[in-house]
């Protein structure tokens, strides 16, 4: 694991072309100059691997990136200014910072190291003691004390702080999860309930805007009843005044009746034309009136048919599944319609008609 604590320092164009130029630099020169042999060997192999893979090198040995970096590119600057004899320590120097790379990546990153990686690290270790001052010191602190060192930073680096916590805050996941799914419980049973409750107001509603319009015709119908009511007293009144009247007449003029004979032969006609048409018209009132009355019970029963029916639907549909016909009469009887027999009220114009026939009758009879 890396700490990615600095910006790239291999993968840097000029930092890559120094150490291209730097690994063109010790491949031309002559035979082994530096002491122990294999050093240079060794050295053109670490610089060819930041070379080719200098992604690998700046993200698996960032520790060493930060903490060595700018030294070791300022030792490969100084190297081509140095003269020819400092440029034996500057080679040892620049081998011990490069190997200090390569053992970081080592221990960073997961697999195999590559063979060339391996002899490298085989060379120190088998030539330890040909090394000295410094160099010896940085080599021995890259094989066997930095790792730790390296591992104490990556243990102390706030990702491997929270994986550390993770046990604990999967516990703590796992309480706030099960506070969570107590909570949506009870939210989706108060949700439950109030969708209820909906059903219930909304049900209740819309029965209750049926029961309005009903009642509402049913005050229609309440007037039409009263008006035909009160036609029919109208009608059983003028009914019986034309006789009341024509008795009275006789009664008060007894005396002379004889005298008024002829004019009361010829108005009983009217009198029986008018009553025959009032009695026809109080028919058709009292029809009417019968009519109004049984659209009030038929009123009545579904304005008292929507205060059950919604709890009827729902014990009938479970009563129907074990019996389908358990209710049919039930049902027949209760969703019946009351329905008047009307058949006997004459229409408007068969009651002319008679009245025209009896008119024409009359007359025959007089002219007889």
């Amino acid at each position: 694991m890396t700490t990615n604590a600095v910006a790239s320092l291999f993968a840097d164009a000029h930092n890559n072309a120094l150490l291209r130029r730097f690994a063109q630099e010790i491949r031309s020169l002559p035979g082994e100059p530096v002491k122990p042999v294999g050093v240079i060997q060794n050295l053109r192999y670490i610089i060819e691997l930041m070379i080719s893979q200098p992604e690998i090198f700046d993200e698996y040995a960032s520790t060493n990136v930060e903490w060595i970096g700018g030294s070791f590119i300022s030792e490969l600057t100084e190297f081509f200014e140095s003269t020819a004899k400092d440029k034996e320590a500057a080679i040892l120097s620049i081998f011990t910072s490069a190997y200090r790379f390569l053992c970081e990546v080592n221990f960073t990153r997961p697999g195999e190291p590559a063979f060339e990686v391996h002899r490298a690290l085989n060379f120190v270790h088998q030539n330890i003691d040909e090394f000295s001052g410094n160099d010896r010191q940085q080599l021995i602190y890259a094989s066997y004390l930095m790792p730790a060192n390296v591992a104490k930073r990556l243990i102390g680096h706030p990702s491997i702080i929270e994986f550390k916590n993770f046990s604990e805050t999967i516990e703590k996941s796992r309480k706030l999860k099960e506070e969570w799914d107590e909570k949506l419980k009870s939210q989706l049973n108060l949700l439950e309930g109030l969708d209820a409750n909906i059903r219930k107001l909304t049900s209740s509603y819309n029965f209750v805007g049926l029961v309005h319009g009903f009642q509402e015709l049913r005050r229609t119908k309440e007037g039409e009843r009263k008006f035909s009511y009160w036609s029919l007293i109208a009608l059983a009144i003028a009914m019986l005044l034309p006789p009341i009247l024509q008795l009275s007449f006789v009664a008060s003029h007894i005396d002379v009746v004889d005298t008024h004979r002829k004019t009361l032969v010829y108005t009983l006609p009217t009198i029986i034309a008018i009553e025959v048409g009032l009695i026809y018209f109080f028919r058709v009132v009292l029809g009417q009136f019968r009519s109004v009355k049984a659209q009030l019970l038929q009123i009545d029963l579904r304005i008292s048919l929507c205060q059950f029916i919604e709890s009827f639907s729902d014990y009938a549909s479970k009563v129907r599944k074990q019996d389908a016909t358990a209710l049919a009469k039930f049902e027949a009887l209760i969703f019946s319609g009351l329905v008047t027999d009307e058949a006997g009220i004459p229409s408007t114009f068969d009651g002319a008609e008679q009245i025209a026939n009896l008119i024409r009758s009359l007359r025959g009879s007089g002219k007889d």
